[in-house]
């Protein structure tokens, strides 16, 4: 599996602009699934998972991993090509013809992941956050930047989330688990008026 895959063509995007299809993309990222796990994990019929699936498949941005046989039937395992997907390569005039899908596409995987973590955060065990030196670090911050800013947190971002993918390749047996999760965006306003920035 790749690292990163870069979409490029329209219908790509188009295709996983459904928020279905980014909650299958999420549980297949980890571990090869069926049609029939994802169908019980995520409480939707098997026809419309496999639908969901095809379209995925045949775009490109998954593929089977390796087949069963069970029953007398072969059973299909899914994975995504790639571990995170890119949009960087669309060009300029097709950004703004599918400005809505690209929006949907980012909106969702955003409400997915932070999905993800809620779910394993009500799951910590309660000794990660009995002591000041917790291995648990969070905080949020909303502050005004200029573009100079923004750029140098973007590329502070970008050596983190490559050091964690050089992590990722060179895995070792003894260590621990942990999520990453980050996120900005700009706001036209300020969320809690009596916040200050």
């Amino acid at each position: 599996m790749k690292e990163i895959y870069h979409i490029r063509e329209v219908e790509q995007l188009k295709v996983i602009s459904d928020p279905l299809r980014i909650k299958i993309l999420w549980e297949i990222l980890e571990e090869a699934k069926t049609g029939k796990i994802l169908s019980d994990l995520l409480e939707v019929p098997a026809p419309k998972i496999h639908y969901h699936l095809k379209e995925l498949e045949r775009v490109g941005l998954i593929n089977v991993e390796r087949t069963e046989e069970k029953n007398g039937i072969i059973q299909k395992f899914y994975r995504p090509v790639a571990h995170s997907f890119s949009i960087a390569e669309i060009l300029p005039d097709q950004r703004h013809a599918v400005k809505e899908e690209l929006s949907d596409a980012l909106k969702e995987n955003i409400l997915v992941s932070l999905e993800k973590t809620k779910s394993m955060v009500r799951k910590l065990d309660p000794e990660v956050l009995a002591y000041t030196d917790s291995p648990l670090k969070f905080g949020y911050r909303h502050v005004k930047l200029s573009s100079d800013q923004v750029k140098l947190l973007h590329d502070k971002a970008k050596e983190i989330s490559d050091l964690i993918s050089e992590f990722k390749k060179n895995e070792s047996d003894d260590g621990e688990i942990y999520h990453y999760f980050m996120l900005s965006f700009p706001l036209k306003e300020t969320p809690y008026p009596e916040e200050e920035l």
